[in-house]
């Protein structure tokens, strides 16, 4: 179902106000696509809240990169409804992965386990149905306001008249990908351990990879076919690693509460949620393992070429 992930034609010698319209009017496009899907129609096909979480996200790095290009206020709007969208769209996703992964998950399999799976099922249920009001909500508040700023900023991208500023994308595409791979490599480099930390490194590395998919026609295919694959690889890794570290703290808060209001409750559950908290855990010492072996192999690719290599082709 997901498309528009890559944006092609570009070459360096595109003149970055061209280069802004043409990709965040395809961000936009997504954005657009998935907004009455998600807000509509969410219990059809969860995978259209997810696509809307993506396509916000997308487009929000696209004006990141492409800030310079527009005025700032029009850019501000946009980037307010945005946010206001992805927030929504983030909440209701959060309880959807965890609704998944209920039914499968090995803590439940005895049957003193049963009571546990079947309140969490309910509890679950009953959060996804608030997050999806506050989605519904977001997209009768903003998704108006977002149409219309983003229509109007799109109309506005320009060149800019700094000095600084690049005329063509070739310059900003090199100094995009060099700072987001460095600030990789040196949070790879400091060897985090920590939920918290690693979570950094995926947020280093979604950025890095939201980049690559607008940049990747404007450098060599080793770009795409070899640094994004590894890029993906530590995205889904500490994935899983943070869903793990949020399903815990979820699981923490759940236990708390209904402890305090129904201890009667808490006991005929409690077992369920140990094995759960159990099965959790255990994922972030693998997630780690995975971490490592990721960080020795992404080590050595990087030592192997300089991204001056790279943007020495750029023109060529």
């Amino acid at each position: 179902m997901a498309d528009g992930k890559w944006i092609t034609g570009l070459s360096p010698e595109v003149p970055v106000a061209e280069a802004a319209g043409r990709v965040l009017a395809e961000r936009f496009r997504l954005v657009r696509q998935y907004l009455p899907l998600a807000a509509g129609r969410a219990w059809e096909d969860a995978e259209f809240v997810h696509q809307l979480r993506v396509g916000t996200r997308r487009a929000c790095a696209a004006l990141r990169v492409f800030a310079p290009a527009f005025p700032r206020k029009p850019l501000k709007a946009t980037k307010e409804a945005l946010r206001a969208l992805r927030r929504a769209a983030g909440g209701a996703r959060d309880w959807d992965v965890f609704l998944a992964a209920l039914p499968g998950s090995t803590a439940f399999r005895g049957t003193d386990a049963e009571p546990a799976r079947d309140f969490l099922l309910g509890y679950a249920f009953g959060e996804r149905t608030v997050a999806q009001a506050h989605l519904a909500d977001a997209e009768a508040r903003h998704g108006a306001a977002f149409r219309a700023a983003a229509d109007a900023l799109l109309t506005r991208a320009h060149n800019t008249e700094s000095a600084d500023a690049p005329a063509t994308i070739g310059p900003l595409a090199v100094e995009q990908l060099g700072e987001l791979m460095r600030e990789l490599t040196d949070e790879a480099e400091a060897n985090p351990t920590e939920p918290v930390d690693l979570h950094a490194v995926r947020i280093t590395a979604k950025r890095l990879r939201y980049a690559i998919e607008i940049f990747a026609a404007c450098f060599p295919r080793f770009l795409k076919d070899t640094v994004y694959p590894a890029v993906e690889r530590v995205q889904e890794v500490l994935g899983e690693v943070q869903d793990a570290a949020v399903g815990l703290d979820r699981l923490s808060d759940i236990r708390g509460r209904l402890g305090a209001a129904l201890p009667t409750q808490m006991a005929r559950v409690k077992p369920g949620f140990n094995e759960l908290a159990s099965e959790l855990r255990a994922k972030i010492p693998a997630g780690r393992e995975a971490f490592a072996a990721w960080r020795q192999q992404w080590l050595e690719m990087t030592s192997m070429f300089k991204l001056e290599l790279i943007s020495a082709t750029i023109t060529g």
